[in-house]
């Protein structure tokens, strides 16, 4: 077995160059704050720099079905900056997830076909379910129709395909349905910058792309990728985070001193630096064991838990150092807070998590409370 490369690669810098470079020349967050008030944003024309001119849509797609050929390093590099700079861009549901049924060049003219021709499209599971759970039985596929109903599916206000877990008369399958044919609710949520939808299948119909173990073992391949690029998403809100208080901290001016030499605030950097470091690591680690396959169960978890706890508790810091401005509604603070807390519930809760790295790394189970009772309380 090899060991872990958890260093970025002179590729994976370039293209973190290049997509932090757009990116920046794009963002514009005090105009996403007034946006975010009427729907969940979306920028259109960065979709298409990203998607059409620089083919990132498809990074992970096999350049023989059509995709970039590349793989989770750089899928999980491209995700850090999505998540530095909240770029409202349907990346997750459509790069990640969608892109992510595809397994293998032999797709060329089966989902990747669908995915590539219709982009962006959205896979239609909900936001908060967890990679671990089986599929997922709440969508029903009877002559050519699908009648069910999945809440709060990400990324999919705008898509042009979305891909539908079913079960049908011989068992699970994946079905393509044209966006038009689904009634799509947006859904009001914590994060007013992320777009999750209910999306009701009321008689629309669609094609099988894939059916029986096929389907179930393609489900659980874009899930365990969403779950690792929504990782690395939680790196980028906390890198951005601790930026944002830092540069703060170096400026602002108390008591004729930057606030940035006092022993607190001193402690309070070096604490949410110490867990964005933490969280590079794990979750180079969690792109890493995808690309080998090997460890990935634990590799997810890990990088899942720690992430999001990290992007959690630097926000907050950064809020915090902020003082009352960072408090204030024209301030973009509360943004990286509420992705944080939002992503932190999403792809099952921590109490899954912390189970599945137990299981794997033989721990006993406890003797007293289930995991993560008090914290979930």
């Amino acid at each position: 077995m090899n060991d872990p490369r958890l260093t970025y690669s002179e590729i994976e810098q370039e293209l973190r160059d290049t997509v932090a470079r757009l990116l920046a020349s794009r963002e514009d967050l005090p105009g996403l704050i007034v946006a975010m008030e009427e729907a969940p944003p979306f920028d259109a024309s960065l979709w298409r720099s990203l998607d059409d001119e620089m083919g990132l849509g498809a990074l992970t797609v096999p350049d023989a079905a059509g995709g970039a050929g590349a793989g989770p390093h750089e899928l999980g590099v491209v995700m850090e900056e999505i998540g530095r700079h909240l770029a409202p861009v349907p990346y997750l549901g459509h790069a990640a997830l969608a892109c992510g049924l595809v397994d293998g060049a032999d797709d060329a003219g089966g989902i990747a076909k669908t995915v590539l021709s219709a982009t962006p499209a959205a896979l239609a599971v909900p936001f908060g379910r967890g990679w671990t759970e089986p599929f997922p039985a709440t969508v029903t596929w009877r002559e050519g129709r699908l009648d069910g109903t999945v809440p709060l599916v990400v990324d999919a206000s705008h898509a042009s395909v979305v891909l539908v877990p079913a079960v049908g008369a011989d068992g699970p399958v994946l079905v393509a349905a044209d966006a038009g044919a689904v009634v799509r609710t947006p859904v009001t949520t914590l994060d007013l910058t992320r777009d999750l939808t209910d999306v009701s299948l009321d008689g629309a119909p669609g094609e099988v792309a894939a059916e029986g173990e096929d389907a179930v073992r393609r489900l659980a391949r874009a899930t365990r990728l969403g779950t690792v690029a929504l990782a690395c998403e939680q790196l980028g809100v906390a890198q951005r985070a601790l930026d944002m208080a830092v540069e703060h901290a170096a400026t602002r001016v108390q008591f004729g001193r930057p606030v940035g030499s006092f022993q607190a605030v001193k402690h309070l950097l070096a604490e949410a630096w110490a867990e964005v470091t933490q969280a590079r690591a794990v979750a180079r680690y969690a792109v890493d064991c995808l690309t080998r396959q090997d460890d990935v169960p634990i590799a997810v978890a890990l990088a899942s838990s720690v992430c999001s706890a990290a992007a959690v508790s630097v926000a907050e810091t950064c809020l915090q150092i902020h003082g009352g401005i960072g408090f204030s509604w024209e301030h973009p603070a509360h943004l990286y807070v509420k992705r944080a807390k939002s992503n932190s519930l999403a792809f099952g809760p921590l109490d899954t998590h912390l189970d599945v790295i137990a299981e794997h790394a033989d721990l006993p189970a406890p003797a007293g409370p289930p995991c993560g009772k008090d914290h979930a309380s």
